[in-house]
């Protein structure tokens, strides 16, 4: 195996592996991820070899007996390895002061979000206990090399134990740290009875650490921008929906709590009027949505719940589109997908992921819940990624998600300006089989795939020489029906409209064509000041208005765009300014922006 110096992922987990891992590992140096979890015979040290892994993204290690060297160069490698789980060799480690947000794992330690309050937790100790009452803290804080904060908490009515407890508040010292002192580069350094009362005799441990500073491993996550579009069912829109707030409702509380976030910057879409009740079809109108308004930051659909015949949620894993019901913990459950998290073992999670390092789902460390001079959350808690509750997040996924977002999500770079585009979109069904739905000319921001992958769409002329065609991997998709959907705009050229006869997708599941015969008829409502989409309805344009008009004032004013297929059979259908009859104008008559990339 050490000569595949191609490879990319190795994933060895739940295998019954025993003994090291081989020193030629070190020669895989195109690997991103090495995952080794939950072989129990797996020991021993890692070998120094695997520091010419410089691609190196995730290291798990959860359930072996393998550990990191302490070394200095090892221990600096494996800090700039973003998702790590693994140990350090030598004796358990005794962590007698912490900082938590949502939790903290004193073996496989957390880092804490920028900007956000902490908890620090002081355990002080002595050996056999003592009637001695836990005894004042201070601890100082220091930016840059320069003290930026003291905190001081008082005595305590407990007796000093003679051992770590994390699970009471009661049994350690604790303050909290506020948001603007938790920044990357942060020091801290404990003192324990500063003012020398206790006896010497006591042995307790009267610095942290006991020379120098303690390194705090702090990370500046990117805002996550959030858009919310309320859908609005055609036949039966409940309005509920449309009662949503910003980052401060109650709706987004576990979002804030329970995942990296850092600042949440929360926009209400306009409502959309849809023909859809099923989870997977509103998530691929989602994708739509997005890339039609050439949207940045994530996009979240969302519907009053009963309104989507017993589905919950939907996202795409790893990418920033989700739709989820009217509910906190769903909410929050399908932007942990957005973030790359499966699900944990618990429920009966399908999917769940085989590094979660507690078999039954739960949190495995105790968390802590800020709300109400806050209280701890038990081990026992399942996870947010199951589907049990009441839930919480653990290390394992906090950690995930971070490191995700710090590698893979960026502020909003600048956009191209919209230009003559195709709406390309469709998606293969529970069974593989691929679809397409009608495409679309129209004005929008070129969004194409990032990568090339297994399955292909191809635009065909009349005499059957190819116009355009892209090759992309399908999103993997959680929690919906088994299926998955795509949605780009593709940079149309001057002679696709006349000469375009059809769309076909192909993949490994088969193909699917749009041509001159199909006759599935969408119409998509769009604000013509905003150029956000306000409606994708499955009917003919007049039934679409008049659908769009009872489920939400002022549709008849929006701009109509009509497809049952290929894009040449397509109309754009406006309102007069003077009549209430309908204008058709023919697309081929459309005003076109050609942009080159």
């Amino acid at each position: 195996m050490g000569s595949l110096s191609k490879l990319e992922v190795l994933s060895l987990a739940v295998n019954d592996l025993e003994g090291a891992v081989p020193p030629s590992f070190g020669n895989l140096t195109s690997l991103r991820e090495l995952n080794l979890a939950k072989n129990t015979r797996l020991s021993g040290a890692l070998p120094s070899h695997l520091t010419a892994l410089g691609a190196l993204e995730a290291l798990l290690a959860t359930g072996t007996d393998l550990c990191a060297p302490s070394d200095a160069a090892f221990a600096a490698w494996l800090a700039g390895v973003g998702r790590r789980r693994v140990s350090v060799c030598g004796e358990e480690r005794v962590v007698a002061a912490y900082l938590t947000q949502a939790v903290q794992s004193p073996k496989f330690p957390v880092s804490l979000v920028a900007g956000e309050p902490a908890l620090l937790r002081v355990f002080v100790t002595t050996p056999g206990g003592s009637d001695e009452l836990i005894p004042p803290v201070r601890a100082s804080f220091f930016a840059d090399g320069v003290e930026a904060h003291v905190a001081e908490t008082p005595g305590q009515s407990v007796s000093i134990p003679a051992e770590i407890d994390e699970g009471a508040l009661s049994k350690s010292a604790n303050v909290e740290i506020p948001g603007e002192v938790i920044q990357p580069g942060l020091e801290m350094v404990v003192e324990v009875d500063p003012d020398g009362t206790l006896d010497d005799g006591l042995d307790i441990v009267r610095r942290i650490p006991e020379q120098g500073r303690m390194k705090m491993d702090v990370r500046t996550v990117p805002p996550l921008e959030l858009t919310v579009v309320p859908f609005l069912l055609q036949t039966d829109p409940d309005s509920s929906v449309l009662e949503i707030g910003g980052a401060d409702d109650e709706l987004f509380w576990p979002t804030r709590a329970l995942l990296p976030v850092g600042d949440l910057d929360v926009t209400v879409h306009e409502p959309v009027v849809t023909s859809h009740d099923d989870i997977d079809a509103l998530l691929t109108e989602v994708e739509a949505i997005r890339a039609v308004e050439g949207g940045t930051g994530h996009y979240l659909g969302m519907m009053a719940a009963g309104q989507t015949g017993g589905g919950y949620g939907v996202a795409v894993l790893g990418e920033p589109v989700a739709f989820s019901i009217m509910d906190p913990v769903v909410v929050a459950h399908e932007l942990g997908h957005t973030m790359s998290l499966l699900h944990a073992p618990c429920g009966g999670a399908g999917g769940p992921d085989p590094a979660f390092p507690e078999d039954d789902g739960s949190i495995g460390v105790w968390g802590y819940d800020a709300r109400d001079k806050g209280r701890l959350v038990p081990p026992s808690t399942p996870d947010l990624m199951s589907y049990c509750g009441p839930s919480w997040i653990g290390d394992y996924h906090f950690s995930s998600a971070l490191h995700f977002r710090v590698r893979n999500e960026r502020e909003a770079a600048a956009v191209n300006a919209p230009a003559s585009t195709i709406l390309l979109w469709g998606g293969i069904d529970a069974e593989g089989v691929p679809f397409l739905e009608p495409s679309f000319i129209l004005d929008a921001r070129p969004s194409v795939p990032r990568s090339s992958g297994e399955y292909e769409i191809v635009g065909y002329g009349v005499d059957g020489h190819p116009l355009f065609s892209v090759s992309f991997d399908m999103p993997e998709r959680t929690d919906g029906n088994g299926g998955a959907g795509f949605a780009f705009t593709l940079p149309a050229q001057p002679g696709w409209i006349g000469d375009l006869a059809s769309i076909t997708l192909t993949g490994p599941g088969g193909s699917a064509t749009l041509d001159g015969d199909s006759n599935r008829p969408v119409t998509i409502l769009r604000d013509p000041s905003t150029r956000h989409v306000r409606g994708i309805l499955r009917r003919e344009p007049v039934q679409a208005r008049a659908a769009a008009d009872a489920a939400v004032a002022g549709a008849s004013d929006h701009e109509m765009l009509f497809s049952r297929g290929i894009p040449r059979s397509g109309t754009r259908v406006r309102k007069p300014l003077r009549s209430r009859s309908r204008a058709v104008k023919p697309i081929s008559k459309m005003r076109r922006h050609i942009s080159e990339r």
